[in-house]
């Protein structure tokens, strides 16, 4: 029967296509390859196209067992022949060897992800852990370490084993990871006592390998997996094998051989460039360079330009190809004569790029052999013994020498898009032949109606899989059938990994002494740091806060009183006075305009949702249709955010929603299945975008996108002719034309509509008020849905959403590749080399120049330098129009350089930008660089960045901080969260407007937020009428986290933050388990700490003013005017123990009595805990 699987075990796509390998390989020409592979001997097997060679690797794998070598010709293919091996394959067990540039010049920083993920990959080769690896050429030519010399570094550990705490920090440093507070990202350990964290290097991309080791004396107590974004442990493990971190890793007599070797070539090739004429300004930079490198050697460093050394350490010409065992393994080679191309190609350009380097003394000559030659590949291949070529055309040259040639005959699959009559002929061929049917759909809802089809038509034979196949195949002479989700529905349903936002507080992770904060009595202070003093009830930490007048000390259990100061522009603040009255008045300057800003966003929207607005019908078939051809998996919060926007538009209410989210997040795609509903409904949509280059943009996405369809669209912009315009305007008001993609000329008089029911809006901030007005005219009663890249930070989006509809958009795609970020001094012949490369290869490149006044003079000095490159100039200073028509120009590919200031809008997409250069990058924010990091590498390519900052300019600390902490962009890093959270708050700014925005400079943004969050709940349920009760505990113990327990600065104040925010018995062991997990038992100083914080949130719960020891006894004094709970102290007497029996007094100060419970005031606060969980559990 026809069955559609929803397959939970890779085992059971395994048996399910088993059947189809074995048919491949029982007679002719599968049956003779199975038994090279069986004897080991080499083939050349051709008449495979790319989807039926993953076929023919995953059927011998199958059938003979083993593992699989494929080499391919570049990271294209390898890409592509992970994605179709994973239709076979459980992914996990496919590793890919990409390709490394290596860094042969000076560089202060550069990522190290690709290292990282390769060393991974080659430990998990040493140790079996695989089924197929993938090798691209350019991989094959990089010359790495002995394979038992490498595997010497791999770290085995299981629970149970014994193994001194010192002992595995010694060998983690050894191995090449960096220590750090807390671990946020691959190859960084953190110890706190005898809890020691790891985050290994991961082998599968976005994949997390962090784990936690507790020890108990010098035995592995626990081995648990770990969730670096929250820090705590998730599961327990028996064993972890952890990579090296560095793909090189040197053993401990090599460092100093290395200092010796380095300075021996140092002053060989100075000598050399001195008897050769070279200019002293050369030889000095290689000089100065050299003896870097020799200092970071005897220091036992690592460096960015460590790989121009590594034939000094390694002198055997090693491969990846020496990694993998001969033992069961079959070995592949993809394309011959490609490969051999390629590998050709890899290596010029290595040759060509290091050429450069040397006449500039850039490099070293050395650094010749840390590439391997074309020739040691294939020797290390010929040592192999056997190869299956697989060749999809046989031709002269394409195939292994001297071994035997066979032949399939398989086809690429034919395509059966809008032709299920034919699919339904074709399938019932094979099933008259006893053939094999495969249809993979690519997701669960496409293999459901697919089978539905098929059992209509009475064909049941044909198994269908929801996995994702690009595109299908046929060997026809074994009646074999595979069709893919190209084949079958046009389009290719690719799975991304996708990437969620941090939830982490990340508040204290970069508040150093110096940060601003504000607290919510006094403004805006300088922090000092904590300090420890001793109070008449015990020890106690303080913050240190400095303001114009004085120092104020913040008890850390009041620590949610502060927050940070994160700017909303460029202004700082200045800091306040705590005597006087002038915070208090710029605290009621705004929320007298928080609340106005409040009732003007109420009354507008209760007017339009007071009118009536148009039920749309639910899905119809042609939209359901037009949904299955996106060619990706729709992120969760897609389908979210699609599912708020269609409950508008079925409702009876005027749809008036904001979507945010950055670019390359989805709000296109959600957007055009907006406007796709509306069409289905016999109504006009139209797209308001603030650019012609967002229009035209959209247009051809759109027509792309509505291919197959009926669908009329139209552009109007100034780029379409006046004739064009006309024609466009009148079959609109005609309702001829069904969607219109515009610029403002859309709210022009003339433009008139037969029948609108839908308006998108584009990066609505980027809409002048006159525009906004306009289209309120244009849109009283359609539904408005509008779009943002700007990104706002989530607690405004939650303080909003009680008055406003906004859907967040917080996954991104992690399959691209990451961007190769180097900070370096400024070299122009490197920058000329870079630009010159992507140029080669038909890419396009940003130079950021953050000067108007010299931005010309620098383009004219690069555009001499490089005079076949052709470079367009952007910047701020340009009116509206030229700046239009030089970016449209630079996107249609009429420059090769576009040297701008940091104007470049978010929205446009730019593929082919995928080198980015950014000079005097100490200058820029933080936020700003990672933006500007963000619009390179959107496509497949690798892309570049290169921060450049002066040699000869003294940076501040703040500037050398930023520069460090770029390369540092992974997506749990804190640098990331910063970046990310300063960017958001200037988008808050922006979303809120000129006014709101001058308080939210003027009081931080967190105490804003909090002011709007009240102003939205008193708008909707009116003012609050009783006081908060604010209870004192006053108990005698020492209430602290010691730094003996929670060593780092910034981590005890998150902590403290944490515990401040402790409201139920739940959040109390939240809290106290987060402590266990990540720091060991705690001391009865931090215990009573958290003890007092609960005590202190149920107090204020019930309405107790103090809670406080009085000789043996503990009074609990009840708040008269603040709102006593009476059902709650009713729970508190009916928990009363008789070891400690409650009183109730009434009287002028009524309070209730705890007998004998500070006889022993260390213990006191948990007999209160106590007392107060078991009164929660009643209520």
């Amino acid at each position: 029967m026809s069955h559609s699987l929803e397959l939970k075990d890779n085992r059971d796509v395994q048996e399910i296509w088993s059947f189809a390998s074995s048919s491949l390989l029982q007679e002719g020409a599968g049956e003779k390859l199975k038994s090279f592979a069986l004897k080991g001997e080499s083939a050349n097997i051709s008449g495979l196209p790319d989807p039926a060679k993953s076929f023919v690797i995953a059927s011998l794998l199958d059938q003979v067992g083993g593992r699989a070598c494929v080499l391919v010709p570049d990271e294209a293919r390898a890409r592509a022949l992970h994605e179709e091996l994973s239709a076979w394959i459980d992914p996990d067990d496919i590793l890919t060897f990409h390709g490394r540039e290596l860094l042969l010049m000076e560089a202060r920083a550069a990522n190290r992800d690709v290292e990282l993920e390769r060393a991974a990959v080659l430990t998990r080769v040493l140790e079996k852990e695989y089924r197929s690896l993938i090798v691209p050429a350019d991989a094959a030519l990089q010359r790495l370490r002995t394979p038992g010399t490498f595997h010497s570094f791999a770290i085995h550990l299981r629970s149970g084993q014994q193994i001194e705490p010192d002992r595995l920090e010694a060998e983690l440093i050894f191995c090449g990871y960096e220590r750090a507070t807390q671990v946020e990202c691959p190859g960084q350990y953190a110890r706190r006592g005898d809890i020691i964290d790891i985050w290994a290097p991961s082998a599968v991309r976005g994949d997390m390998d962090a784990c936690r080791i507790s020890f108990f004396d010098i035995e592995i107590d626990e081995l648990k997996a770990l969730d670096a974004e929250t820090q705590r442990s998730t599961k327990m493990l028996e064993s972890v094998v952890l990579p090296p971190a560095r793909e090189f890793p040197l053993l401990k007599d090599e460092w100093e051989k290395m200092a010796q070797q380095v300075q021996e070539e140092v002053n060989r090739q100075v000598l050399e460039a001195r008897k050769s004429g070279v200019a002293e300004e050369t030889v000095e930079r290689l000089l100065r360079s050299g003896s870097r490198d020799v200092e970071r050697f005897l220091e036992h460093m690592y460096f960015p330009a460590f790989d121009r050394w590594t034939s000094l350490v390694e002198s055997s010409a090693s491969t990846v190809l020496d990694y993998v065992s001969s033992d069961h393994t079959i070995f592949f080679i993809d394309e011959p004569l490609n490969f051999s191309k390629r590998l050709d190609a890899a290596h010029a350009g290595f040759a060509a790029r290091l050429s450069n380097y040397l006449e500039r003394g850039e490099a070293f000559k050395i650094a010749e052999n840390s590439q391997l030659a074309p020739p040691d590949v294939w020797r290390a291949i010929d040592q192999r013994g056997s190869y299956l070529a697989l060749i999809d055309l046989p031709m002269s040259g394409n195939g292994l020498p001297g071994a035997e040639n066979l032949s399939f005959h398989a086809r690429l699959a034919d395509k059966y898009k809008n032709n299920p009559k034919k699919l339904a002929q074709d399938i019932g061929g094979i099933d008259k032949k006893k053939g094999a049917v495969l249809l993979y759909t690519g997701s669960d809802d496409r293999a459901e109606q697919l089978s539905l089809y098929l059992a209509e038509q009475g064909l049941y034979s044909a198994v269908i899989l929801p996995r994702a196949l690009p595109r299908g195949f046929v060997f026809s002479e074994q009646s074999i059938f595979v069709l893919g989700t190209e084949d079958l529905f046009g389009i290719s349903h690719e799975t991304r990994r996708s990437k969620k936002r941090s939830g982490r507080d990340i508040f204290f992770r970069d508040l150093i002494p110096g940060s601003l904060v504000v607290h919510e009595d006094f403004g805006v202070g300088e922090y000092r740091g904590t300090e420890t003093i001793a109070t008449s009830d015990g020890e106690r930490d303080y913050l240190t806060i400095i303001y114009r007048d004085g120092t104020l000390h913040v008890p850390v259990d009041r620590v949610e009183l502060l927050t940070a100061y994160i700017p909303a522009g460029d202004i700082k603040p200045k800091l306040a006075k705590m005597g006087g009255t002038e915070w208090q008045r710029q605290k009621e300057r705004a929320r007298t305009s928080i609340k106005r800003l409040v009732t003007d966003i109420t009354a507008l929207y209760a007017e339009r949702r007071a009118l009536k607005g148009h039920v749309f019908s639910p899905d119809t078939p042609w939209q359901h249709d037009f949904e299955s051809s996106f060619p990706y998996e729709e992120t969760e919060d897609q389908c979210r955010v699609i599912s708020e926007i269609k409950g508008d538009m079925e409702s009876e209410k005027v749809m008036d929603r904001l979507v945010c989210g950055d670019v390359g997040f989805g709000k296109t795609e959600v957007a055009f299945r907006a406007l796709f509903k509306c069409v289905m409904e016999g109504k006009q949509a139209a797209l308001l975008a603030p650019t012609t280059v967002l229009v035209r943009q959209h247009f051809n996405n759109l027509i792309e996108r509505l291919e197959g369809f009926p669908m009329t669209v139209r552009q109007l912009s100034r780029f379409v002719s006046p004739d064009e315009q006309k024609k466009t305007i009148r079959e609109l008001e005609e309702g001829r034309i069904d969607i219109v993609i515009a610029t403002h000329r859309l709210l022009s008089k003339d433009v008139k509509f037969s029948d609108l029911g839908l308006l998108v809006i584009d990066e609505e901030q980027r809409f002048g008020v006159d525009h906004k007005e306009m289209i309120k005219a244009l849109a009283p009663s359609i539904e408005v849905l509008s779009l943002s890249a700007t990104p706002i930070p989530r607690t405004l989006h939650l303080s909003l959403s009680g008055i406003r509809d906004i859907s967040l958009l917080e996954e991104g795609p992690e399959d691209r590749l990451p961007v190769q970020t180097i900070v370096m001094e400024y070299s122009e012949p490197v920058i000329i080399d870079a630009i010159l490369r992507e140029q080669a290869r038909h890419g396009q490149v940003f130079y950021l120049f953050n000067d108007t006044r010299k931005i010309d003079a620098k383009a004219a000095e690069l555009r001499e330098k490089m005079p076949g490159v052709r470079f367009g100039v952007a910047h701020a200073k340009m009116s509206e129009r030229q700046l239009e028509d030089v970016i449209d120009d630079f996107v249609e590919g009429q420059f090769d350089v576009l040297v701008c200031t940091t104007i470049i809008e978010s929205g446009i997409d730019m593929p082919h930008v995928n080198t980015l250069v950014v000079e005097n990058a100490d200058r820029f924010g933080l936020s700003q660089l990672y933006q500007l990091r963000g619009r390179v590498g959107r496509s497949e390519r690798q892309a570049y960045a290169f921060i450049t900052y002066r040699p000869d300019r003294v940076m501040g600390e703040a500037a050398q901080k930023r520069l460090s902490a770029i390369r540092d962009f992974t997506e749990l890093g804190s640098g990331f969260q910063i970046a990310l959270r300063d960017l958001e708050v200037r988008g808050a700014g922006n979303l809120l407007g000129a006014e709101q925005s001058g308080h939210l400079a003027a009081i931080g943004y967190d105490l804003y937020t909090k002011m709007l969050e009240e102003a939205v709940i008193e708008e909707r349920e009116g003012p609050k009428k009783e006081k908060k009760t604010a209870t004192v505990v006053d108990l005698v113990t020492d209430a602290i986290l010691p730094i003996a327990y929670v060593e780092d600065g910034g981590e005890r104040l998150a902590l403290y933050k944490r515990i401040a925010l402790i409201r139920t018995i739940d959040d109390y062991r939240d809290v106290y388990d987060e402590l266990l997990d990540r720091y060991g038992d705690p001391p009865i100083e931090a215990v009573a700490l958290l003890d007092i914080a609960y005590i202190r949130a149920v107090g204020e719960r019930i309405g107790f003013s103090r809670v406080k020891a009085n000789k043996q006894h503990v009074e609990m004094i009840l708040d008269e005017e603040g709102g006593v709970k009476m059902d709650l102290v009713g729970h508190l007497l009916a928990s009363e123990t008789d070891d400690y029996p409650l009183t109730f007094k009434a009287g002028y100060r009524p309070l209730i009595l705890m007998a004998n419970a500070a006889i022993k005031p260390k213990e006191t606060p948990a007999l209160i805990r106590d007392l107060f969980a078991q009164a929660e559990h009643y209520s």
